[in-house]
Protein backbone atom coordinates (compact mmCIF):
# COMPACT_ATOMS: atom_id res chain seq x y z
CA UNK A 1 0.00 0.00 0.00
CA UNK A 2 1.49 3.05 -1.10
CA UNK A 3 1.54 6.12 1.53
CA UNK A 4 2.26 9.49 1.75
CA UNK A 5 1.96 12.25 4.32
CA UNK A 6 -0.30 15.54 3.15
CA UNK A 7 -1.11 18.63 6.08
CA UNK A 8 -3.97 21.40 5.63
CA UNK A 9 -4.75 24.31 8.13
CA UNK A 10 -7.94 21.91 8.89
CA UNK A 11 -8.91 18.32 8.58
CA UNK A 12 -11.05 19.11 5.57
CA UNK A 13 -8.49 20.53 3.59
CA UNK A 14 -5.92 17.71 4.32
CA UNK A 15 -8.34 15.23 3.40
CA UNK A 16 -8.70 17.20 -0.33
CA UNK A 17 -4.90 17.41 -0.54
CA UNK A 18 -4.61 13.65 -0.23
CA UNK A 19 -7.79 13.12 -2.66
CA UNK A 20 -5.91 15.20 -5.10
CA UNK A 21 -3.22 12.43 -5.02
CA UNK A 22 -5.20 9.32 -4.71
CA UNK A 23 -8.61 10.39 -5.39
CA UNK A 24 -11.74 10.21 -4.02
CA UNK A 25 -10.92 7.39 -2.39
CA UNK A 26 -8.08 7.70 -0.25
CA UNK A 27 -8.16 5.96 3.03
CA UNK A 28 -7.12 7.97 6.03
CA UNK A 29 -4.73 6.25 8.03
CA UNK A 30 -3.79 8.52 11.01
CA UNK A 31 -4.94 12.07 11.56
CA UNK A 32 -3.06 14.69 14.58
CA UNK A 33 -2.01 18.28 15.26
CA UNK A 34 0.88 19.39 14.47
CA UNK A 35 2.74 22.80 15.82
CA UNK A 36 5.06 24.75 13.27
CA UNK A 37 7.23 27.32 14.84
CA UNK A 38 7.36 30.68 13.75
CA UNK A 39 10.24 33.43 14.08
CA UNK A 40 12.44 31.57 17.06
CA UNK A 41 10.29 29.02 17.17
CA UNK A 42 7.96 31.38 18.82
CA UNK A 43 3.86 32.48 17.35
CA UNK A 44 3.77 29.19 15.41
CA UNK A 45 0.98 27.38 13.93
CA UNK A 46 -1.02 24.30 14.16
CA UNK A 47 -1.24 21.99 11.26
CA UNK A 48 -3.31 19.06 11.01
CA UNK A 49 -1.48 16.42 9.22
CA UNK A 50 -2.40 12.91 8.06
CA UNK A 51 -1.23 9.94 6.83
CA UNK A 52 -3.10 9.12 3.53
CA UNK A 53 -2.82 5.92 1.15
CA UNK A 54 -4.48 4.83 -2.39
CA UNK A 55 -7.56 2.43 -1.89
CA UNK A 56 -6.73 -1.42 -2.66
CA UNK A 57 -8.48 -3.81 -4.64
CA UNK A 58 -10.89 -6.28 -2.35
CA UNK A 59 -8.21 -8.89 -1.72
CA UNK A 60 -9.79 -12.81 -1.81
CA UNK A 61 -11.07 -14.02 1.44
CA UNK A 62 -7.99 -15.63 3.30
CA UNK A 63 -8.11 -18.81 5.15
CA UNK A 64 -8.36 -18.42 9.03
CA UNK A 65 -5.12 -19.11 11.39
CA UNK A 66 -5.47 -22.17 13.45
CA UNK A 67 -6.88 -21.60 16.73
CA UNK A 68 -4.25 -20.47 19.35
CA UNK A 69 -2.66 -22.77 21.81
CA UNK A 70 -3.36 -20.93 24.93
CA UNK A 71 -6.04 -21.86 27.60
CA UNK A 72 -9.39 -20.82 26.47
CA UNK A 73 -9.47 -19.09 30.02
CA UNK A 74 -7.12 -16.44 28.43
CA UNK A 75 -7.98 -12.98 30.04
CA UNK A 76 -7.35 -10.72 27.35
CA UNK A 77 -8.47 -10.26 23.93
CA UNK A 78 -6.83 -12.95 21.17
CA UNK A 79 -5.07 -9.50 19.64
CA UNK A 80 -2.88 -9.05 23.05
CA UNK A 81 -1.24 -12.23 23.05
CA UNK A 82 0.17 -11.13 19.03
CA UNK A 83 4.22 -11.28 19.04
CA UNK A 84 5.67 -7.97 19.89
CA UNK A 85 5.78 -5.50 17.05
CA UNK A 86 9.07 -3.65 16.91
CA UNK A 87 8.77 0.15 16.13
CA UNK A 88 8.50 1.94 12.97
CA UNK A 89 12.14 3.17 13.04
CA UNK A 90 10.74 5.74 9.94
CA UNK A 91 7.81 6.96 12.21
CA UNK A 92 10.25 7.44 15.25
CA UNK A 93 13.19 9.09 13.66
CA UNK A 94 10.63 11.68 12.26
CA UNK A 95 8.70 12.34 15.10
CA UNK A 96 12.10 12.64 16.88
CA UNK A 97 13.85 14.88 14.40
CA UNK A 98 10.62 17.42 15.01
CA UNK A 99 10.79 17.22 18.43
CA UNK A 100 14.52 18.21 18.39
CA UNK A 101 13.57 21.00 15.96
CA UNK A 102 11.10 22.11 18.16
CA UNK A 103 13.95 22.23 20.93
CA UNK A 104 16.29 24.02 19.27
CA UNK A 105 13.54 26.87 18.42
CA UNK A 106 12.98 27.10 22.22
CA UNK A 107 16.57 27.34 22.86
CA UNK A 108 17.20 29.97 20.11
CA UNK A 109 14.02 31.97 21.90
CA UNK A 110 15.72 31.56 25.12
CA UNK A 111 19.40 32.54 23.96
CA UNK A 112 17.24 36.46 22.98
CA UNK A 113 17.33 37.42 26.61
CA UNK A 114 19.62 37.24 29.63
CA UNK A 115 17.64 34.19 31.46
CA UNK A 116 15.16 32.02 29.58
CA UNK A 117 11.54 32.70 31.05
CA UNK A 118 10.56 29.72 33.46
CA UNK A 119 7.59 28.28 31.44
CA UNK A 120 10.47 28.12 28.19
CA UNK A 121 12.88 26.26 30.47
CA UNK A 122 10.61 23.97 31.88
CA UNK A 123 8.81 23.22 28.39
CA UNK A 124 12.48 22.62 27.18
CA UNK A 125 12.53 19.50 30.21
CA UNK A 126 9.59 18.60 29.06
CA UNK A 127 10.37 18.39 25.47
CA UNK A 128 13.98 16.49 26.35
CA UNK A 129 11.91 13.86 28.25
CA UNK A 130 9.56 13.30 24.98
CA UNK A 131 12.41 12.64 22.73
CA UNK A 132 14.06 10.30 25.30
CA UNK A 133 10.88 8.94 25.19
CA UNK A 134 10.44 8.49 20.81
CA UNK A 135 14.16 7.49 20.85
CA UNK A 136 14.38 3.33 21.00
CA UNK A 137 16.47 2.36 24.00
CA UNK A 138 20.30 2.02 23.63
CA UNK A 139 20.69 -1.39 22.98
CA UNK A 140 22.05 -3.46 26.05
CA UNK A 141 22.38 -6.93 27.61
CA UNK A 142 19.41 -8.24 28.93
CA UNK A 143 20.84 -8.21 32.47
CA UNK A 144 20.98 -4.54 32.42
CA UNK A 145 18.32 -3.27 30.88
CA UNK A 146 16.22 -5.61 33.63
CA UNK A 147 18.09 -3.90 36.09
CA UNK A 148 17.11 0.06 34.98
CA UNK A 149 13.46 -1.22 34.64
CA UNK A 150 13.54 -2.71 38.02
CA UNK A 151 14.93 0.55 39.11
CA UNK A 152 12.47 2.61 37.80
CA UNK A 153 15.10 4.80 35.55
CA UNK A 154 13.44 5.90 32.36
CA UNK A 155 13.45 8.82 29.86
CA UNK A 156 16.76 10.99 29.62
CA UNK A 157 17.75 9.92 32.76
CA UNK A 158 17.97 5.81 31.58
CA UNK A 159 19.58 7.44 28.59
CA UNK A 160 22.05 8.91 30.11
CA UNK A 161 22.87 5.77 32.37
CA UNK A 162 22.83 3.49 29.40
CA UNK A 163 25.17 5.13 27.23
CA UNK A 164 27.87 5.04 30.55
CA UNK A 165 27.12 1.13 30.79
CA UNK A 166 27.95 0.39 26.95
CA UNK A 167 31.61 0.81 27.71
CA UNK A 168 33.96 -2.02 27.36
CA UNK A 169 33.39 -4.53 30.50
CA UNK A 170 35.91 -4.70 33.28
CA UNK A 171 34.98 -8.20 34.67
CA UNK A 172 32.94 -6.46 37.70
CA UNK A 173 29.56 -7.35 38.61
CA UNK A 174 27.11 -5.27 37.27
CA UNK A 175 25.41 -3.93 40.24
CA UNK A 176 29.09 -2.24 40.59
CA UNK A 177 29.10 -0.96 36.77
CA UNK A 178 25.64 0.29 37.19
CA UNK A 179 26.55 2.00 40.32
CA UNK A 180 29.87 3.87 38.28
CA UNK A 181 27.30 4.63 35.71
CA UNK A 182 24.71 6.24 38.06
CA UNK A 183 27.23 8.17 39.80
CA UNK A 184 28.08 10.10 36.28
CA UNK A 185 24.47 11.24 36.11
CA UNK A 186 24.16 11.93 39.93
CA UNK A 187 24.42 16.01 41.07
CA UNK A 188 25.15 17.22 44.33
CA UNK A 189 25.68 20.10 46.17
CA UNK A 190 25.65 21.25 50.15
CA UNK A 191 22.98 21.57 52.47
CA UNK A 192 21.07 25.39 52.65
CA UNK A 193 22.22 25.50 56.18
CA UNK A 194 25.58 24.78 55.52
CA UNK A 195 25.46 28.40 54.11
CA UNK A 196 27.36 30.72 56.49
CA UNK A 197 25.63 33.64 57.00
CA UNK A 198 22.11 34.70 57.24
CA UNK A 199 20.03 32.97 54.18
CA UNK A 200 16.44 32.52 53.37
CA UNK A 201 15.79 28.85 52.32
CA UNK A 202 12.82 28.35 50.85
CA UNK A 203 10.59 24.35 50.25
CA UNK A 204 8.10 24.63 46.78
CA UNK A 205 7.08 21.50 45.41
CA UNK A 206 3.44 19.65 45.07
CA UNK A 207 1.02 19.16 47.91
CA UNK A 208 1.73 15.81 49.98
CA UNK A 209 5.15 15.85 49.68
CA UNK A 210 6.58 16.74 53.03
CA UNK A 211 7.50 20.06 52.90
CA UNK A 212 6.38 21.63 56.13
CA UNK A 213 8.11 18.27 57.52
CA UNK A 214 11.43 19.20 55.65
CA UNK A 215 11.54 22.24 57.07
CA UNK A 216 10.92 21.12 60.35
CA UNK A 217 14.09 19.10 60.29
CA UNK A 218 16.11 21.81 58.37
CA UNK A 219 15.44 23.81 61.53
CA UNK A 220 15.90 21.83 63.80
CA UNK A 221 19.68 21.07 62.50
CA UNK A 222 20.12 24.54 62.67
CA UNK A 223 18.55 24.99 66.08
CA UNK A 224 21.13 22.33 67.42
CA UNK A 225 24.34 24.22 65.35
CA UNK A 226 23.14 27.12 67.66
CA UNK A 227 22.02 29.60 64.63
CA UNK A 228 18.47 31.53 65.35
CA UNK A 229 15.71 30.54 62.99
CA UNK A 230 12.31 32.31 61.73
CA UNK A 231 9.64 29.96 60.06
CA UNK A 232 7.08 31.68 57.98
CA UNK A 233 4.66 29.73 56.13
CA UNK A 234 3.05 30.97 52.76
CA UNK A 235 0.68 28.04 52.86
CA UNK A 236 -2.98 29.44 53.57
CA UNK A 237 -4.62 26.64 51.55
CA UNK A 238 -3.69 23.25 53.11
CA UNK A 239 -6.11 22.79 56.51
CA UNK A 240 -4.02 22.96 59.11
CA UNK A 241 -0.96 24.13 57.45
CA UNK A 242 -0.38 27.72 59.45
CA UNK A 243 -1.02 25.33 62.60
CA UNK A 244 1.06 22.63 61.75
CA UNK A 245 4.40 25.05 61.29
CA UNK A 246 3.66 27.37 64.29
CA UNK A 247 3.85 24.05 66.33
CA UNK A 248 6.97 23.30 65.54
CA UNK A 249 8.25 27.12 66.01
CA UNK A 250 7.06 26.53 69.64
CA UNK A 251 9.02 23.23 70.11
CA UNK A 252 12.35 24.28 68.72
CA UNK A 253 11.76 28.06 70.12
CA UNK A 254 12.09 30.03 66.71
CA UNK A 255 10.19 32.84 65.67
CA UNK A 256 7.08 31.92 63.73
CA UNK A 257 5.20 34.32 61.18
CA UNK A 258 2.25 33.82 58.44
CA UNK A 259 2.10 35.93 55.34
CA UNK A 260 -0.19 36.16 52.50
CA UNK A 261 1.08 38.81 50.03
CA UNK A 262 4.96 39.23 48.95
CA UNK A 263 4.49 42.36 50.22
CA UNK A 264 4.09 40.50 53.55
CA UNK A 265 7.02 38.25 52.64
CA UNK A 266 9.22 41.48 51.91
CA UNK A 267 8.12 42.93 55.21
CA UNK A 268 8.81 39.93 57.18
CA UNK A 269 12.30 39.49 55.72
CA UNK A 270 13.11 43.15 56.28
CA UNK A 271 12.05 42.88 59.86
CA UNK A 272 13.91 39.30 60.56
CA UNK A 273 16.42 39.29 62.91
CA UNK A 274 17.39 35.94 62.68
CA UNK A 275 19.85 34.02 61.23
CA UNK A 276 18.04 31.93 58.81
CA UNK A 277 14.57 32.04 57.34
CA UNK A 278 12.90 29.08 56.26
CA UNK A 279 9.64 29.90 54.08
CA UNK A 280 6.93 27.18 53.27
CA UNK A 281 4.98 27.59 50.42
CA UNK A 282 1.66 26.41 49.18
CA UNK A 283 1.78 22.97 46.91
CA UNK A 284 0.08 24.82 43.98
CA UNK A 285 1.35 26.76 40.96
CA UNK A 286 2.84 30.41 41.64
CA UNK A 287 0.52 33.60 40.72
CA UNK A 288 2.09 36.82 40.08
CA UNK A 289 0.83 38.52 42.92
CA UNK A 290 1.30 35.53 45.65
CA UNK A 291 3.96 35.93 48.43
CA UNK A 292 5.97 32.96 46.62
CA UNK A 293 6.38 35.34 43.94
CA UNK A 294 9.24 37.15 45.70
CA UNK A 295 11.40 34.26 45.79
CA UNK A 296 12.08 34.07 42.34
CA UNK A 297 15.30 35.29 41.59
CA UNK A 298 14.33 38.60 39.58
CA UNK A 299 12.82 39.07 42.47
CA UNK A 300 14.56 38.36 45.25
CA UNK A 301 17.43 40.10 43.52
CA UNK A 302 15.76 43.83 43.23
CA UNK A 303 16.34 44.49 47.33
CA UNK A 304 19.69 43.31 49.07
CA UNK A 305 18.38 42.12 52.42
CA UNK A 306 21.61 40.48 52.95
CA UNK A 307 20.21 37.03 52.78
CA UNK A 308 21.68 34.09 50.76
CA UNK A 309 19.18 32.59 48.60
CA UNK A 310 17.97 28.99 48.79
CA UNK A 311 14.95 27.62 47.04
CA UNK A 312 14.33 23.84 47.20
CA UNK A 313 12.18 21.84 45.18
CA UNK A 314 10.95 19.41 46.92
CA UNK A 315 10.10 16.34 44.99
CA UNK A 316 9.12 12.40 46.27
CA UNK A 317 11.47 9.44 45.72
CA UNK A 318 8.96 7.47 43.49
CA UNK A 319 8.95 10.38 40.98
CA UNK A 320 8.35 9.04 37.32
CA UNK A 321 10.73 11.26 34.44
CA UNK A 322 7.18 12.84 32.86
CA UNK A 323 6.25 14.20 36.73
CA UNK A 324 9.55 15.59 37.15
CA UNK A 325 8.88 17.77 34.25
CA UNK A 326 5.48 18.43 35.06
CA UNK A 327 6.53 19.63 38.60
CA UNK A 328 9.36 21.73 37.32
CA UNK A 329 6.59 23.73 34.60
CA UNK A 330 4.42 24.27 37.83
CA UNK A 331 7.07 25.91 39.90
CA UNK A 332 10.33 26.67 37.42
CA UNK A 333 8.81 30.29 38.41
CA UNK A 334 9.92 30.34 41.58
CA UNK A 335 14.06 29.28 40.25
CA UNK A 336 14.75 26.34 42.31
CA UNK A 337 18.15 26.70 43.09
CA UNK A 338 18.60 22.89 44.18
CA UNK A 339 16.74 19.26 44.86
CA UNK A 340 15.07 18.31 48.55
CA UNK A 341 14.17 14.05 47.65
CA UNK A 342 11.95 12.71 50.34
CA UNK A 343 10.05 9.72 50.78
CA UNK A 344 12.77 7.48 50.06
CA UNK A 345 11.52 5.11 52.91
CA UNK A 346 8.32 5.10 50.93
CA UNK A 347 9.82 2.95 48.16
CA UNK A 348 12.21 0.29 46.88
CA UNK A 349 12.74 2.35 43.37
CA UNK A 350 13.81 6.11 44.16
CA UNK A 351 14.42 6.57 40.53
CA UNK A 352 13.15 10.55 41.46
CA UNK A 353 16.83 10.84 42.70
CA UNK A 354 17.69 10.87 39.29
CA UNK A 355 14.90 11.71 37.64
CA UNK A 356 14.46 15.29 39.38
CA UNK A 357 17.97 16.07 38.10
CA UNK A 358 17.86 15.04 34.90
CA UNK A 359 14.63 16.80 34.15
CA UNK A 360 15.72 20.04 36.01
CA UNK A 361 19.74 20.25 35.44
CA UNK A 362 19.63 20.82 39.19
CA UNK A 363 21.90 19.08 42.34
CA UNK A 364 20.72 17.57 45.01
CA UNK A 365 20.84 19.02 48.56
CA UNK A 366 18.72 17.07 51.25
CA UNK A 367 17.37 13.78 51.07
CA UNK A 368 14.79 13.03 53.33
CA UNK A 369 14.02 9.00 54.49
CA UNK A 370 11.22 9.37 57.63
CA UNK A 371 9.18 11.39 59.26
CA UNK A 372 10.63 11.92 62.63
CA UNK A 373 12.36 15.19 63.64
CA UNK A 374 14.95 15.82 63.06
CA UNK A 375 16.22 12.04 62.74
CA UNK A 376 15.07 11.42 59.11
CA UNK A 377 16.99 13.66 57.33
CA UNK A 378 20.38 14.16 55.67
CA UNK A 379 23.36 15.91 53.39
CA UNK A 380 23.25 14.71 49.84
CA UNK A 381 25.55 13.07 49.19
CA UNK A 382 26.93 10.68 45.89
CA UNK A 383 27.69 8.12 48.16
CA UNK A 384 24.20 7.97 49.48
CA UNK A 385 22.27 7.93 46.86
CA UNK A 386 24.18 4.92 44.99
CA UNK A 387 22.78 3.05 47.98
CA UNK A 388 19.53 4.09 47.72
CA UNK A 389 19.53 3.48 43.82
CA UNK A 390 22.07 0.15 44.11
CA UNK A 391 22.54 -0.47 47.97
CA UNK A 392 25.50 -2.96 48.76
CA UNK A 393 24.60 -5.33 51.29
CA UNK A 394 23.17 -3.78 54.22
CA UNK A 395 23.45 0.20 52.74
CA UNK A 396 19.65 0.98 52.28
CA UNK A 397 18.26 2.26 55.51
CA UNK A 398 17.30 5.86 56.73
CA UNK A 399 18.83 9.11 55.00
CA UNK A 400 19.74 9.91 58.25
Amino acid sequence: MRRQVFRGRTLASARQAAEQVFGSGAVLLTTREVRRPGLAGMLGTTEIEVVAAAPEAEAPPSVPPPPPSRPSTQLFAQEAYAPERRPDVAAVATLRNELRSELRSLKASSLQSDRGAPDLLAELAALRVAIEDATPALRLGDEAAAMLRRLGIEGSAAAGVARWLKGPEDGRALSERMRDALSEAIKVTAWPIATPGRAVIALAGPTGVGKTTTIAKLAAHATIDRRSVTLVTCDGFRVGAVEQLQRYATLLGAQFVSVGTAEELARCLDEATTDLVFVDTAGRRPTADGAESLLSAQSFGERDRGYARHVLLCLPAALRAQDAASALKTFGSLDPTALAITKIDETSAPSGLLHGTAASGLPLSVLCAGQEVPEHIAQATVAAILDQLVPRTGARGSAA
